[in-house]
């Protein structure tokens, strides 16, 4: 019967175009907004994979199933989408589970909550065969916490792999610059002996 639920429920957001929107992951993520449980290796595994970026984590607490989970997921989109926090992305993370422990990311509500967020949303939960509705409505998916830290660490790509590139061809070119002064400097030193 889950499953049955889990087809239907996708059918109907399918055809409402929910899971087609995917807004891009900014470049050099810095404040980040994370939904989950604090119980667990979840959130270890996640902060423990992201690179000294200098990353600013505000955090919301909540179960990630049975009781409580779905309102408690809710209630993190929405506090954390406030303009007052300042965040740049939002990230649902929880480790793999069946089927029925996944029903939180399966619901209706937390699906159209994760896609009418302010902030793009980056889901990372763990999942094998039937992925969770609340990943196909998020802005960008990946299939473990560590996965997405990975994600996020891919946001600074562009600027930590053309800085040191840059900063070579700069030094490249203000080398060339002072031998050139050097060499005028010399050039007009023996002009000023030999007058």
């Amino acid at each position: 019967s889950l499953k049955k639920a889990y087809e239907l429920l996708f059918k109907k957001l399918a055809e409402e175009g929910v899971f087609r929107r995917k807004r891009p992951i900014p470049d050099c993520i810095h404040r980040i907004g994370v939904i989950s449980s604090r119980h667990g290796v979840v959130i270890h595994d996640f902060t423990k994979n992201l690179a000294r970026l200098g990353y600013r984590i505000r955090f919301v607490d909540t179960r990630v199933e049975g009781e409580g989970a779905v309102e408690g997921i809710i209630r993190g989109v929405r506090e954390l989408n406030q303009e007052k926090h300042g965040l740049d992305v939002l990230v649902l993370i929880r480790g793999g589970g069946s089927l029925e422990s996944m029903q939180a990311f399966n619901n209706e509500a937390v699906v159209r909550t994760i896609f009418g967020s302010r902030l793009p949303v980056i889901a990372g939960i763990g999942h094998d065969v039937d992925v969770p509705l609340a990943c196909m409505a998020a802005d960008a998916s990946a299939s473990t916490p560590t996965a997405t830290a990975v994600l996020i660490n891919r946001s600074w790509a562009e600027l930590t792999e053309t800085l040191p590139r840059l900063e070579q061809r700069m030094l490249h070119h203000c080398a060339t610059l002072l031998r050139g002064q050097r060499h005028m400097l010399q050039v007009q030193s023996h002009h000023l002996v030999n007058s």
